[in-house]
């Protein structure tokens, strides 16, 4: 209990009567000097309450309150990691031993870069990135206890030529994800070294450029079937191996080529998603002209032939004309920048989407930002905006 009010900054009262039982206080700097905090809660899912802010000199309310708990009532209340997906996983169907290549503490959590090596990929070394809020214990070294608290996931696909790396250095997610208590995953774009002639010849197919589907055609498709690894073995791994609340608390968003992959793995698996949002989306590949940068139609080509309705089940605007049952669908954000070059020159075609969802009653929450490019200026200006989003739905 607090043993007096606090005063908050967003005007509301802590008080001993209120019927909060505090746990943990989390504290971090703000610009103005002052410190946050974020009470984690005893309610049915013990998941960090966001949005309450208080004047704390320092941090040894947090261990005070903290330590005022028994160990035995504490882990009684919380949602524990041990009930996540790990205890089903099968042998057979369990992903590649990971890696933990460095670590990096930032924010209140800890970032791992990781890599493992892909069944689903053809034996591809694939790396990645994962973020985990302080559970509340600092942890820096895997695996996690079986006693810690889960967390739900935000999965975050990224765009042509970049790699888990760019969100992760200039997306700015982690501050947020930290403040909501979620879980950031980042994995790489394709397969990389694979030893295929023309990997590495242009900077908009094969390597960085694997748009999230699973190829058809020889030689790509021993190796880019990004479909089935952003969808089962990647997730699978993630789930086993972090203090997540496993398959049924997972919100996708994604960057450009990442938003069309975001899109279309909601939209493939209605119902297996909280919540999807898209920033500058490639929205409608299959409509993109010829010749175009990226040439969008000769990667499609190249991956999954010259027969056009095979690339639908990639298409988000050709998902949502084929959906017969709009209630199924995940909430979902669409995001574009006014002044986005890609959008100017008929690539990203997000028009295309907002229509498909108007004229097929697919309610959607849509923003045509003023001034922005297809920059991460952009992703990193409207993060906090989409990890709240999605927040909100992984509260529920």
């Amino acid at each position: 209990m607090l043993s007096s009010q606090i005063s908050v900054l967003s005007g509301r009262v802590l008080q001993q009567n209120s019927g909060l039982r505090t746990l943990h206080v989390h504290c971090t700097k703000r610009p103005l000097g002052h410190l946050r905090f974020m009470a984690l809660t005893c309610n049915s899912r013990a998941r960090w309450t966001s949005g309450v802010a208080a004047c704390v000199s320092g941090g040894a309310l947090a261990a005070r309150l903290w330590k005022s708990k028994p160990r035995s009532v504490i882990d009684k209340n919380l949602h524990l990691c041990s009930n996540r997906s790990r205890a089903t996983s099968s042998d057979a169907d369990a992903p590649s031993a990971l890696v933990v290549l460095k670590t990096h503490r930032h924010y209140e959590g800890t970032l791992f870069r990781c890599s493992h090596k892909s069944k689903a990929l053809g034996g591809s070394d694939m790396k990645f990135s994962v973020y985990v809020p302080d559970t509340p214990r600092v942890h820096k070294t895997l695996p996690y206890p079986e006693d810690v608290e889960g967390f739900p996931v935000v999965l975050y696909l990224s765009g042509i030529t970049c790699s888990d790396e760019n969100v992760i250095t200039k997306g700015n997610a982690q501050e947020h994800c930290a403040a909501n208590g979620l879980i950031f995953v980042a994995p790489d774009t394709s397969p990389r070294g694979t030893g295929l002639e023309g990997e590495d010849a242009h900077w908009d197919f094969g390597a960085g450029a694997g748009f999230y589907l699973n190829a058809t055609q020889e030689p790509w498709k021993q190796h880019f079937q990004m479909a089935a690894y952003i969808e089962d073995e990647f997730q699978d791994m993630i789930h086993d191996n972090f203090p997540t609340l496993g398959r049924d608390y997972v919100s996708l968003m994604g960057h450009s080529m990442g938003g069309m992959g975001a899109l279309g793995v909601a939209l493939r698996n209605p119902g297996a998603y909280r919540s999807v949002s898209a920033i500058a989306p490639l929205s409608h590949p299959s409509a993109v002209p010829d010749g175009s940068q990226p040439d969008v139609r000769s990667a499609f080509k190249r991956y999954l032939g010259d027969d056009e309705s095979t690339w639908q089940k990639y298409d988000p605007v050709c998902l949502i004309k084929s959906c017969d049952d709009a209630d199924s669908l995940p909430p979902m954000l669409i995001d574009q920048g006014a002044d986005d070059e890609f959008l100017a020159s008929g690539v990203l075609r997000t028009f295309d989407l907002v229509e498909a969802c108007r004229a097929n009653a697919v309610p959607i929450e849509f923003k045509l930002r003023a001034g922005h490019d297809h920059s991460y200026f952009y992703v990193s200006s409207v993060m906090e905006e989409h990890i709240d989003f999605h927040a909100k739905f992984l509260d529920e």
